[in-house]
């Protein structure tokens, strides 16, 4: 699920409906200003109404609290796993009641083929096959790279305290799909992980990771 912040501003929803709806987060909401605020605000709100949703519950019921990595959580509702990203004007969330999940956008304009970073995202088995192909490929490739390990982490509740370099993926050549690998390139053999990049009106791209766990409940 995606939503574009502007030109949604907090004053076009009624006060007491915006402070029922933000909850606790009303006092982190308030000492912002201007779009950091706009953003805030609406980024709370899409977690809301997406949870209430998969829950079919009223948006305002629900509270959010946020893990020791700032991962958000529904309170008293262990089933929900929810994720957020963003970037620019954009705000992306994902929710599932069935396991973990984590989502990460970026500009599918955004250069990172040739800036460095490929030693500190990249296992050695991805900068092997990145030099394999084109250099005119490599761009489009980085990018998935980064939107996938992105949302792997998040859905691992780990952010960046997971090193990139420690585990891979290897893109599907054709559609969206991809399979997690160990650094030295040996796919990991977790049929729960699902993992696929999503074009975007063709302006970004969105990686997602979600482990299905209810068979292990």
């Amino acid at each position: 699920m995606w939503s574009r912040v502007a030109p949604w501003h907090p004053s076009l929803t009624a006060p007491a409906r915006l402070r029922a709806l933000l909850g606790d987060d009303r006092a982190r909401y308030e000492a912002r200003d201007g779009a950091d605020a706009e953003r805030f605000a609406a980024g709370r709100l899409l977690l809301k109404y997406a949870a209430a949703q998969a829950l079919r519950a009223d948006p305002a019921g629900l509270e959010l609290a946020y893990g020791l990595t700032g991962r958000p959580l529904v309170r008293g509702r262990p089933r929900v796993a929810l994720s957020l990203s963003h970037t620019g004007d954009l705000l992306c969330v994902a929710v599932t009641v069935a396991g973990g999940v984590g989502v990460d956008v970026e500009n599918a304009g955004r250069r990172l083929y040739g800036t460095g970073l490929e030693p500190r995202m990249c296992a050695p088995s991805e900068r092997a096959a990145l030099a394999r192909l084109p250099e005119a490929d490599r761009d489009a490739r980085l990018l998935r790279l980064w939107v996938l390990k992105e949302a792997y982490t998040k859905a691992l509740a780990q952010g960046r305290l997971l090193p990139f370099t420690s585990f891979g993926f290897r893109p599907d050549r054709a559609g969206g799909g991809a399979a997690l690998l160990r650094a030295d390139g040996t796919p990991v053999a977790d049929p729960a992980w699902r993992f696929t990049t999503l074009p975007l009106d063709g302006s970004h791209l969105v990686g997602l990771a979600m482990r299905d766990t209810r068979e292990q409940q």
